[in-house]
């Protein structure tokens, strides 16, 4: 059997290869510019060393390389040979840094075994987990093309940056980037007929209320307002024209990416373990089964060694008679973030969960505290139910019995006090009234109007 050590650079990879003995019997170099396939050259390199050569054990510090992942394609073992070890390793032996020496000196390592063999997820979950990535970082630039919008706005025209609330999806509504993609300036929105604005809402997609919407942008746009120098004002408008640009195409780049990524999802092993977890969503359950791969009991061993990549398992520090229970830095930063959002949305959706967050919050446990506990609970039945092929059960997660009396029941909060749900009816019995205008004057969506003081859902 052959022990290999790869020591890589962004010129070339320097390999050193053990015999059972430990005796190095062959090294090279291969040069990425003379070489187009580093694969089919290094397999060519093990070919004449031993009959078994197809089952060396290649060690390298890093196996997110394409070299290392395009070798485990091929069939060959690679395994992971951590670099902090690999310094301290160096160090005590004292061998000089080289490229040379560092490959042979991990073929040394892997030959004593001193590394972590590599769990590859399947190429559908590799894939999947690429797609979540892109579309995280395109979502991450949606916000920063929007907040720089909305900085710009607010340096010549505040009320444009005002005009469309935030829960009707602010700047990155399309109705605000068409408006403001035809008058990028004050003194060219005051311009604006109302005949125009209803074309330029409906060229957005408004069906429903245009001449209303029409109206109040257009009293809106007339207001006095202060106003720049028309040239400085003119340069400002081309700077916003060019954000709007930019904030139109990162909305479109990230809504192309979650449709790929949810066409991805749906083809997953345990999409449906995660899609009947309540609050999880496409975009959620995505995330989760990217983080998390389909082979969780070959990669992690174990529920409580995902919490801990997760970074949902606390460390406690014991010394004599101290002990000190502290965060857990050292784990996956995406999963982390993708729980702490995950089991927000599941205390809103889940009778067990909302009842064991309420719980810990009366313990005395902090918001983040609490969601990092639900997090932990949710990624324990994950692992569970992924290893032994069982759907989600609210109960089992939770530990209740939703039969016995006194279990756990879904409480959600009216977004109305009963004042204002007074006021409300008062608005809706005068003549004229809609609940659109009753809405706006709440400073509500209409949906919170049809539940919550009519009494139905809108479509009824």
């Amino acid at each position: 059997m052959l022990f290999v050590g790869c020591d890589w650079s962004d010129k070339w990879l320097d390999f050193a290869a053990l015999n059972d003995a430990g005796a190095v019997i062959a090294e090279h170099r291969i040069v990425y510019a003379d070489s187009p396939d580093p694969v089919a050259e290094y397999l060519a390199f093990l070919a004449p060393l031993e009959r078994r050569w197809r089952s060396a054990v290649t060690g390298i510090e890093d196996t997110g390389i394409l070299f290392a992942r395009a070798l485990a394609a091929a069939g060959m073992a690679v395994v992971h040979v951590d670099p902090t070890r690999a310094a301290r390793h160096r160090s005590a032996l004292g061998i000089a840094k080289s490229d040379r020496a560092d490959a042979r000196m991990l073929a040394a390592m892997v030959r004593t075994g001193v590394y972590r063999p590599v769990v590859d997820n399947s190429p559908d979950a590799q894939a999947l987990r690429t797609l979540t990535h892109a579309h995280r970082a395109a979502v991450a630039a949606r916000v920063e093309a929007a907040h720089s919008l909305r900085a710009a706005l607010t340096r010549i025209w505040p009320a444009a940056a005002a005009a469309w609330p935030s829960r009707l999806g602010g700047l990155r509504n399309a109705q605000a980037m068409a408006v403001l993609a035809a008058a990028p300036g004050p003194r060219a929105a005051s311009r604006l007929t109302r005949a125009r604005l209803s074309e330029l809402l409906q060229q957005a997609g408004r069906t429903r209320t245009v001449d209303a919407e029409a109206e109040r942008l257009h009293l809106l746009f007339c207001r006095p307002a202060m106003l720049l120098d028309p040239r400085v004002e003119d340069a400002e408008s081309v700077r916003i024209r060019d954000l709007v640009g930019v904030l139109d195409r990162a909305v479109a780049r990230a809504a192309a990416l979650e449709k790929d990524m949810d066409a991805h999802y749906t083809r997953q092993r345990h999409y449906p373990l995660t899609a009947g977890i309540p609050g999880i969503g496409p975009v959620l359950g995505a995330y989760l089964l990217a983080e998390i791969g389909d082979r969780p009991d070959e990669r992690f061993g174990s529920g409580r060694s995902l919490a801990a990549y997760a970074g949902v398992a606390p460390i406690t520090w014991a010394s004599g008679a101290t002990i000190r229970v502290a965060f857990r830095r050292a784990s996956s930063v995406h999963l982390r973030s993708t729980l702490h959002t995950a089991a927000f949305s599941l205390a809103m959706q889940s009778p067990g969960a909302q009842h064991y967050y309420r719980r810990r919050r009366a313990a005395g446990d902090a918001h983040a505290t609490a969601l990092r506990k639900v997090g932990r609970r949710l990624v324990l039945c994950l692992y569970r139910c992924m290893c032994a092929g069982l759907p989600y059960d609210d109960a089992i997660a939770f530990n209740y019995d939703p039969a016995q009396p006194g279990a756990p029941t879904l409480e959600r909060r009216s977004p109305l006090d009963p004042a204002e749900i007074g006021h409300a009816r008062e608005l809706l019995a005068e003549p004229g009234a809609t609940v659109t205008g009753v809405a706006k004057v709440l400073d509500v969506s209409t949906q919170t109007i049809y539940r919550h003081v009519l009494g139905r859902p809108r479509t009824a």
